[in-house]
């Protein structure tokens, strides 16, 4: 079965909700109504779909089972890494009907959710290369270094044994 016959029944639920066929070609294709961008491709190496939502095309949210669960509230997808058309289509008319109906509302919320997501995961990033750093740095008795990058994480993130080894790095500062 060729990709857009695979999505026929999404193309049909779609068209049937004011949106049209904005782009379809080399298995990508994009739905659009006057508040959506629906774009979905699929991916030959992956064996799966990848679909992103939102009001335009520069800013659009992966649509995946955690999106899913966090932002909709909705588990019935949690044991999947990705949707298949079936979820799609089960999510659309259930807690996505929100953005089948171009509800600007929760596509804004959405979008924040995204950008949000992005920002803890950076921080998170962040938090494990100075906790790295601080850890090359202890081992090598640089306590300088040590209490820098310790300094770069937020304290209550950190483990007990990190604070203990702050206040140790520190008291050897002082001497």
């Amino acid at each position: 079965m060729n990709f857009e016959e695979h999505i026929k029944p999404l193309t049909e639920l779609l068209l049937s909700n004011g949106f049209s066929i904005q782009s379809n070609r080399n298995n990508l294709i994009v739905y659009s109504s006057k508040s959506t961008i629906l774009r979905i491709a699929y991916s030959h190496l992956e064996y799966c779909l990848n679909i992103w939502v939102g009001q335009s095309s520069d800013r659009l949210t992966e649509l995946r089972p955690q999106v899913v669960e966090e932002f909709f509230k909705d588990d019935t997808f949690k044991f999947q890494t990705t949707l298949t058309v079936e979820n799609l289509i089960s999510f659309l008319k259930g807690s996505g009907k929100n953005v089948l109906s171009g509800d600007t509302k929760i596509l804004r919320e959405l979008d924040e959710f995204s950008l949000q997501a992005s920002r803890n995961y950076t921080q998170q990033i962040i938090k494990q290369q100075s906790i790295a750093q601080a850890d090359k740095a202890w081992t090598q008795k640089d306590y300088v270094n040590f209490v820098k990058y310790i300094d770069q994480i937020q304290t209550d993130l950190l483990p007990p044994s990190y604070l203990k080894k702050y206040k140790i790095a520190a008291d050897n500062l002082n001497k």
